[in-house]
């Protein structure tokens, strides 16, 4: 029986992991505990692939993990009914690199990155659609995925894009031999480069601010009574110098994870939800326990108008 190659591994076993989350009555998805005999069981039955016992699975994780250079998974051991010592892996509790977050709620983040891609080829670049759409991609790992898909569909349609970004993790994706430099160009905003959320922080950002941007796409830690905040305060500085700096429609894309009853300790709201044009969320179609995000989020709409309900993801109109 074929086995799924390691990158196709991990993803299907983050998105069960996930899938777990919004089934359970789980507050937290670090709380999603899977035995690796049920992981095993689950790839057979969905992707028609074996594994042949725990640890050869949890040898290929391992190894993964070892090439990211940072760890996805937290492991357990518990006594199985024969009595036997079995393991059971969760997400690794201390998510704070750029590509452990990357990974966090992975599936919720592409479809915030299509959604928010085809909101912007749709109507902010649709204007005219010979001239150049200029935006700026900030920080975060939902970004990233929007940034993948950009440099991806660079080959598609007439449309050009120039992208300003200070978002260091994806440069590389821009330098593919794939990309086509003819309808996509890439200016990296100068400063000083921070390894864990890999960002460019400096004052470099005015030079973004002062061209005439079309769009503008943040993420954001967290959303709290439309307040926002988030967890380096390195970037306090540039996120809000690029959101009441910058001109263009402001776009704020979140998995609704974001959304909490309290704020970031020891942080100040670098800006509110009320200062963007748009949010971008993910749709659910589970019938799940309703999380206490969800509950949040809810709380929030009195913000929101339903712009945009797709499928897969919804886009909302934020009003006073």
């Amino acid at each position: 029986m074929q086995r799924l190659k390691r990158h196709d591994l991990v993803m299907a076993v983050l998105s069960l992991i996930s899938e777990e989350f919004e089934r359970s009555d789980a507050e937290s998805i670090w709380d999603v505990r899977l035995p690796l005999s049920a992981i095993r069981g689950h790839l057979t039955e969905r992707y028609g692939v074996g594994y042949s016992s725990d640890q050869w699975l949890n040898t290929q994780l391992r190894r993964y993990e070892d090439t990211l250079g940072v760890p996805l998974f937290a492991r357990h051991r518990f006594a199985g009914e024969d009595g036997s010592r079995r393991q059971a892996i969760s997400l690794y509790p201390e998510m704070v690199h750029f590509y452990q977050k990357q990974h966090l709620h992975m599936a919720d983040k592409i479809k915030v990155a299509n959604g928010t891609y085809d909101f912007i080829s749709r109507s902010v670049a649709a204007s005219d659609p010979t001239r150049e759409c200029r935006g700026l991609l900030g920080a975060g790992s939902t970004v990233y995925h929007l940034a993948r898909i950009f440099a991806d569909r660079s080959h598609s349609g007439t449309r050009s894009y120039r992208l300003y970004t200070h978002n260091a993790a994806f440069i590389q994706t821009f330098l593919n031999e794939n990309v086509d430099y003819s309808r996509l160009s890439v200016v990296a905003i100068g400063g000083e480069l921070e390894p864990v959320t890999r960002t460019i922080l400096g004052e470099h950002v005015e030079a973004a601010c002062a061209a005439d941007l079309d769009f503008v796409v943040q993420g954001t830690s967290r959303v709290c009574e439309g307040r926002l905040y988030i967890e380096s305060g390195q970037e306090w500085n540039v996120k809000t110098t690029i959101l009441r700096g910058c001109s263009g429609c402001k776009i704020l894309v979140c998995t609704k994870h974001e959304f909490a009853d309290q704020p970031l300790a020891d942080s100040e709201p670098y800006g509110s939800l009320q200062e963007y044009d748009y949010l971008v969320v993910p749709r659910s179609w589970q019938e799940n326990p309703r999380k206490r995000y969800e509950q949040v989020f809810r709380e929030h709409e009195r913000f929101l108008k339903p712009e945009i309900l797709h499928w897969n993801y919804a886009i909302y109109s934020v009003v006073s």
